[in-house]
């Protein structure tokens, strides 16, 4: 399992230090000594199944929970004795939590009024924030009034108002519809680029935390199971959790044969297959000489009937083709192994293939990438 991020470059590069962070609630573990950094300025999301941990994580930042063990730095200074009031940070709940009997510009203000600000400072940051969030001709209106887009802008505003280092969102999208999921991840993320503002976000849906996230610690029963770029969870996932979490894929198991420089040889379901190592997977061949081999292959990585010749060619049978407008789904039998191909609905491809047809799957060496477990 890869270790959680814990390298810095000094104080002024982190928003957020956890360290080795402990919660307990009974014999459940929701927190199994979680250690990650959040760099300043960054879009990064804890992103895994109900239950993993990620929204008590989230809790202890915010200072609504107290941990049992462990360290947490905000800023580069203290922060668990620090009330959840004190700390340089705002939450945005998927629950909105507005006042219904305050106005839009009301509920903005809120914030600002209790720490007594300047009337002029008010009006003009419930303004400015209005107008960032394109929901000032809202002003006016009361929750009760809005659509739940609007309710969650209003939720953003009245927390960006307040002018946060880090920003906190426990599935702030979680309660929309798709249609309006999709367009405000876009904008969620481009208004984080804007603002410049530290968000840290709470998600199960694994495309949501793609689309928005610099970075993406995957959770999984109260452990950081792996964190990176989501290109880097994507294409080079390091166990079957993260692997199937994120995306689709095909697992099998391959006894080793021989290695050369950066390219490993297995015996697996398939027949023989070439593997391409990264980095991370030339350290898991080498524990792995000799021995047995954990493997996988994106659906989408592999071909039908394609290309020129080369490595890790397959004959099979296709069982199952499933239309999915731009793509189609197909499940070929290669002896005894069932593989899981995805194919774009363009050129050729998009016609002339059926259920029990026999076709040539490729996987190139690039393709297929070695797991821990």
């Amino acid at each position: 399992m890869q270790p959680a991020d814990t390298k810095t470059t000094g104080p002024s590069a982190l928003a957020v230090e956890c360290q080795h962070l402990t919660r307990r609630f009974g014999k459940v573990e929701a927190l199994a000594g979680v250690s990650l950094n959040v760099r300043r300025g960054e879009f990064f999301s804890l992103l895994g199944p109900s239950g993993c941990g990620k929204t008590t994580l989230l809790r202890v930042i915010a200072g609504l929970d107290l941990p049992d063990s462990g360290d947490l730095r905000i800023g580069g200074l203290p922060a668990l004795r620090l009330p959840a009031w004190k700390r340089p940070v705002n939450t945005v709940f998927q629950s909105y939590a507005l006042f219904p009997h305050l106005s839009v510009s009301e509920n903005i203000a809120f914030g600002l009024r209790m720490k007594r600000l300047p009337s002029h400072d008010i009006t003009r940051r419930t303004v400015s924030v209005m107008e960032l969030t394109q929901i000032m001709p809202l002003a006016g209106r009361h929750p009760n009034e809005l659509s739940g887009g609007q309710r969650q802008r209003v939720a953003l505003a009245r927390a960006i108002v307040n002018e946060p280092e880090v920003l906190l969102l426990d599935e702030p999208l979680g309660a929309l519809d798709l249609k309006l999921r999709k367009e405000l991840q876009l904008e969620l993320h481009h208004l984080q680029q804007r603002l410049g503002i530290t968000f840290i976000h709470v998600t199960h849906d694994q495309d949501e935390a793609m689309t928005m996230s610099d970075r993406v610690a995957v959770m999984n029963a109260g452990r950081v199971e792996q964190l990176g770029t989501p290109e880097e969870l994507y294409e080079r996932p390091r166990t079957r959790f993260v692997a199937q979490f994120i995306g689709a894929c095909n697992f099998f198991e391959g006894k080793f044969i021989a290695r050369t420089g950066g390219v490993v040889e297995a015996e697996t379901p398939l027949g023989r297959l070439r593997v391409e190592l990264s980095s991370a997977g030339i350290e898991l061949a080498e524990q792995a000489e000799q021995g047995r081999l954990s493997l996988g292959i994106r659906p989408e990585r592999a071909s039908l009937q394609g290309g020129e010749s080369g490595d890790n060619r397959f004959l099979g049978r296709i069982e199952e083709i499933i239309f999915n407008g731009a793509e189609s789904h197909y499940r070929v039998q290669i002896g005894k192994t069932e593989l899981r191909v995805v194919e774009l609905n363009t050129g050729r491809r998009a016609v002339g293939l059926f259920a029990g047809d026999s076709v040539e799957v490729s996987v190139p060496p690039a393709n297929v990438f070695l797991l821990e477990d």
